[in-house]
């Protein structure tokens, strides 16, 4: 199910030709090299890489340089429609296209680089003024000339910025020094201290315990603080202006080459991907060889592609390659929509069934029956189209997902009859199949009791049979492993135990939990309608065995020889088994309950905000109604969401899926950006 036969190729060719192999599998695409394979490089396509690697530095750089988005945000492509523009390169070669590429891109990055560089001198420029304005603003107000301290023949002069906390302890640690102060602020005083030159070693000692340091003005300022300051202020706008003008050409860079820079470093990053995977070429002197797989349906496509090469497919079979061989996951058009739920989990390992299709089913069916309402649903899908309508990628994948899933809630709101809360009924004459909101002349709208019983019960059996449809496909994969004694010691044992367990449940509901002695009613089991006393009966014929299998089914085969181990050990862990499976198959199956509870809160919701700001019976309350009802469907459809990946991920695939494979990885990586035309 959804997963494609794959052929094992190698190609080989003259080494004079190998760079014509490696534009061939670009060209061709959907090739996976084979992991592991000797790390020996052809000299051609390792140039060829080493350009590719070089020109990718620089484009990278340059992008970074002007700070572009490699992606424009969901938010701006969804809301401001904001298009992702794609360019088209063409080259006869490798080579041809790493050169056209050189040629474009380094006018490019030579004026972003000094663009760059300019940016970076005013802003330190800018760094450095704020900092001399920040010291000079303190002593601003004084207007002594300070020129000349430094030239002192027999004694040693500092002016420096004291706290004056510090101020007696730095007069008392130099006894016999000239010592002038002069309070600037009410934290700081502005001091010379000056002393014999003999005496120069106490004052740099007194300053270092102090931690003070000497008022320095630049030789280039004028040596009064307040002319100083003044030519700091100066410089300092000087230099904002020009950290402003050199902001204000790169913004106008980006906007010219931005999105040249950004088709450029996608190019450069395939180029680089592409020729790091293709220059492993085997270990011949005069011939390359390249080995890795493709998908079957398109080997006469690659035979006809390197028609002018040797050419050896074979068919890839489980275990053939110990695991290593990738998978890709293929499934048809509208199933394939699903998927990204699947990956959630992982890719499908070796023997193991996709369960993509009937993902593609369920998971719908899950949403809708959570998020039931026409009205609720019709939005969501026109949102989801438009979002669809605006995205690529990933995300116009996902968009796709929850178009059917907005489909499967206007269908069940049909089924619920529910319209924003109200009959639908009332605009269409198509009555509800179940009644979720009981509506009576007069009363409030409350929850119908029998509507509510009957969701839940539905509920139930719809985990019942998709619990067992895990692990039927347990049991599936188990007999394509070819495993016996897992398979009949482990696999079958515990699906036949559930199945038991569930007719012996629902035979135990039969007799309304009045008795444990299900064997002697005679009256119809709910939901299957089989006698009580039958369905106990065959469900123990089930049950019984199967819980006597897991407890010592493996015992009995240590003790027989046919698997190692201890035969105690096996016992305690089948014990242990055994239980867990009881508590597990009981907490998986109520954990189910959710589709009626969710569904239970969408409605209730509604009901409360109809309740509050109806806008049929006062117009005032059109606005917040409307916002309130975008919020219900903003919060709810991403619950329900979470819920059903949830039983997914959790309930379902945990019981036979577990998505440890290899992805099949083309050798030519997805594209956003640009497009490559091979001459």
């Amino acid at each position: 199910m959804g997963v494609a036969r794959l052929s094992k190729v190698t190609i080989i060719s003259p080494r004079s030709e190998y760079e014509d192999v490696a534009k061939a599998l670009a060209h061709f695409e959907d090739f996976h090299p084979l992991e592991g394979a000797p790390q020996i490089f052809d000299p051609g396509v390792q140039e060829l890489t080493v350009k590719a690697v070089r020109l990718f530095a620089q484009a990278d750089q340059a992008v970074k340089d002007l700070g572009l988005k490699l992606m424009p945000g969901q938010m701006d492509i969804v809301f401001r429609g904001v298009k992702i523009p794609k360019s088209t390169y063409e080259a006869s070669n490798w080579e041809e296209l790493l050169n056209g590429a050189d040629a474009q891109l380094a006018p490019l990055a030579e004026e972003v680089r000094a663009e760059k560089v300019l940016l970076q001198k005013a802003q330190k420029d800018e760094a450095d003024s704020e900092v001399l304005m920040a010291a000079l603003k303190i002593v601003s107000g004084y207007s002594s000339d300070l020129t000349g301290l430094a030239d002192l023949a027999h004694f040693k002069a500092v002016v420096s910025l004291v706290g004056n906390e510090k101020l007696a302890e730095f007069s008392k640690s130099l006894p016999g020094a000239l010592f002038l102060s002069q309070p600037l602020t009410k934290e700081q005083t502005l001091v010379m201290a000056a002393v014999a030159k003999a005496e120069e070693g106490k004052l740099e000692k007194a300053m270092k315990l102090l931690e003070l340091k000497p008022l320095t003005i630049p030789s280039s300022f004028p040596q009064n603080p307040a002319e100083a300051y003044r030519k700091a202020s100066q410089d300092h706008d000087a230099a904002v202006a020009a950290r402003e003008k050199a902001e204000a050409q790169m913004a106008d860079s980006s906007e010219k080459h931005g999105t040249e820079l950004l088709a450029l470093r996608e190019l450069t990053e395939v180029a680089r991907k592409t020729l790091d995977e293709a220059r492993v070429s085997g270990g011949m002197q005069r011939m390359a060889m390249i080995t890795g797989y493709i998908p079957a349906k398109k080997e006469a496509t690659l035979k006809e592609m390197f028609g002018g090469w040797i050419v050896h497919t074979e068919p890839v079979g489980h275990g053939s390659e110990e695991g290593n061989v990738p998978t890709l996951m293929e499934n048809r058009k509208g199933l394939g929509l699903f998927q990204p739920v699947t990956m959630e989990q992982g890719i499908p390992a070796e023997y193991e069934v996709d369960p993509t299709p009937l993902v593609s089913f369920v998971f719908p069916v899950f949403f809708g029956m959570m998020f039931g309402d026409v009205g609720h649903g019709l939005i969501l899908t026109a949102f989801m189209l438009l979002v669809r309508q605006r995205s690529t990628g990933n995300m116009r994948q996902w968009a796709n997902l929850f178009v059917v899933a907005g489909i499967s809630a206007t269908i069940f709101g049909v089924v619920f009859g529910e319209f924003f809360e109200q009959p639908f009924s009332s605009i269409v004459p198509i009555p509800p199949l179940v009644e979720i909101i009981h509506r009576a002349a007069g009363a409030q709208d409350t929850f119908s009791i029998n509507g509510v019983y009957l969701v839940m019960e539905v509920a139930i059996l719809i985990g019942v049979f998709h619990l067992l449809t895990a692990l039927g496909l347990d049991v599936y994969q188990g007999a394509k492993e070819q495993n016996r004694l897992e398979l009949w010691l482990e696999k079958i044992p515990v699906f036949t135990m559930y199945l038991g367990g569930v007719g012996y449940g629902l035979a135990f509901v039969g007799i309304s939990f009045t008795s444990f002695n299900v064997l002697i009613s005679s009256a119809p089991a709910p939901l299957v309608g089989i006698p009580n006393n039958v369905l106990g009966a065959i469900s123990l014929v089930l049950l019984v065995p199967s819980m006597v299998v897991l407890l010592a089914g493996k015992a009995i085969a240590i003790s027989t020889g046919r698997m190692k181990g201890s035969v105690a050990g096996a016992l305690s862990n089948g014990g242990l088994e055994v239980f867990e499976r009881i508590s597990q198959f009981m907490s998986n199956t109520i954990s189910y309950v959710r589709l009626a509870v969710m569904l239970l809160v969408h409605a209730g919701l509604l009901l409360i905000t109809n309740q509050y700001f109806a806008p049929w019976s006062n117009p005032v309350n059109v606005a917040p109604w409307a916002i309130l009802n975008i919020l219900i469907i903003a919060f709810e459809a991403f619950i329900v969401y979470v819920q059903d990946l949830r039983l997914h991920l959790y309930e379902f695939f945990t019981k036979f899926y577990t998505g440890t494979g290899t992805p099949f990885r083309k050798i030519l990586p997805d594209r956003a950006r640009i497009r490559i035309n091979w001459l």
